[in-house]
């Protein structure tokens, strides 16, 4: 749907953007900085790349060696940043109307009438912004969008300002909002989980280039290279052997596998979540990836609890359990458990990007 190939240099950051989308939701997931935003921009039209070609659905938004660039109002890009304008001198039903006037484009008031009625501002048409919550202003400028039936929505953080139970139930406006126009979203986000919650597709950006793109699934659970997987939460170690059955980190402990890329990876990546907290009345016989240690962290975070777990070799994980495993456990701080990772669980990736 989405296809970007695009070079620009600023003075702090030289970006080089390529990746494909074929998916109606994708997100650009990457640290602050690393060019996410200025890339939304060259894509509305706000920045003009250096060389390269944009296409969406099938049209040419910019291609540098054929002389294209459309302006911004006939790229039918719907934008919608994190400090959205709403004409505070107008009220909900002047705002919602307003691109459409501006543009000249026709519309009835039963599209008007089902847009409103499905992000809810239905009975706030006569209201001004100021008399609106944040959330309630979204819905407006949300609503704004859809009515000029956009080519695809540009998302730069919307959400990140609100509080969270409204920021989900946007997010998940705009999911439903994607899939039954069948409009392409693509979101940019340095939330993990707001990344997973809304993506089907991930482009992991960082340092203003592509690192690796693909389904969501793929991307997370496999990721090629070290950058993503610390991106995406892995506590990576470096291998320093491997064979076929058995790979050894540099702190000295060996982990079982059955990956074929074991043997030419250069780190082992291991999810917090994953990892398994052995109890002590069962016995250790047929536990994979067995290490013994003692609790020296214990975090409380919403819903589980993050521990921190060092083994006799020195070599600290991160451990995400249920409280109630927790409590049940007995497990406190500078308690001795025992841990274990299935080999199934177990990731491998190179350590260089395409790029490096």
């Amino acid at each position: 749907m989405i296809n970007i190939a695009v070079k620009k240099r600023f003075p702090a950051l030289a970006m080089d953007f390529t990746f494909k989308l074929s998916s109606n939701r994708a997100v650009l997931f990457g640290p602050s900085g690393s060019g996410k935003s200025s890339l939304l921009k060259m894509m509305i039209g706000f920045s003009r790349p250096d060389e390269g070609r944009i296409t969406a659905a099938d049209t040419i938004i910019f291609d540098q060696e054929q002389t294209i660039d459309l302006p911004v109002h006939q790229r039918q890009f719907g934008y919608l940043p994190q400090d959205y304008t709403l004409f505070p001198n107008m009220s909900v039903n002047e705002n919602i109307l307003y691109g459409l006037k501006a543009r000249k484009i026709p519309y009835s008031q039963k599209d008007l009438n089902e847009v409103v009625e499905k992000l809810g501002i239905a009975g706030r048409l006569a209201a001004r912004p100021a008399e609106l919550s944040g959330g309630q202003q979204q819905r407006v400028a949300l609503a704004r969008l859809m009515l000029i039936n956009p080519r695809a929505l540009l998302l730069d953080e919307p959400f990140s300002a609100l509080d969270t139970p409204v920021r989900e139930a946007l997010r998940d406006l705009v999911i439903d909002l994607s899939d039954e126009a069948n409009i392409p979203a693509l979101l940019v986000t340095h939330d993990l989980e707001e990344a997973l919650a809304f993506g089907r597709e991930l482009v992991i950006i960082s340092g203003g280039r592509v690192i690796e793109y693909g389904s969501k699934d793929s991307i997370f659970h496999c990721p090629r290279y070290v950058e993503t997987a610390r991106m995406l939460g892995f506590q990576t170690r470096p291998i320093v052997s491997s064979d076929e059955k058995t790979v050894r980190t540099k702190s000295g402990e060996t982990f079982t596998h059955n990956s074929k890329e074991a043997r030419e990876a250069r780190y082992i990546g291991i999810r917090p979540e994953n990892i398994m907290i052995q109890r002590e009345d069962r016995p250790d016989s047929g536990r994979e990836n067995l290490l013994s240690g003692k609790v020296t962290g214990l975090h409380h975070r919403a819903g589980y609890i993050r521990l921190v777990f060092c083994s006799t070799r020195g070599e600290n994980y991160l451990i995400h359990a249920p409280e109630h495993v927790i409590r049940v456990m007995g497990i406190i701080r500078g308690k001795k458990i025992k841990i274990s990772l299935k080999s199934e669980s177990l990731i491998f990736c190179s350590r260089k990007t395409p790029q490096t």
